[in-house]
């Protein structure tokens, strides 16, 4: 049997990683946005170099699915516990 306490920290700790994870789709979409935007700006001087803008994109992405598979586990072994 969970405790009082016990469900307001599951609570919290699960509505602070729904934050997160939406945090880091923002961030993933709003650096794909820029590096799409530099891209149309720099169209005919656009080099391999360039290509290292994409890390970004991809690290935020990385991060917010990492973010979604922790909250399902930490989801899965709250609902094992009831």
């Amino acid at each position: 049997m969970i405790s009082n306490k016990d469900d307001k920290s599951y609570n919290r700790m699960r509505k602070f990683s729904l934050i997160m994870e939406k945090f880091w789709l923002v961030l993933a979409i709003a650096s794909l946005l820029v590096v799409f935007y530099i891209y149309y700006q720099n169209r005919n001087n656009w080099n391999s170099e360039m290509l290292t803008y994409l890390v970004f994109p991809a690290l935020a992405g990385a991060m917010y699915a990492f973010r979604s598979f922790m909250r399902k586990r930490l989801d899965k072994t709250q609902n094992r516990e009831e």
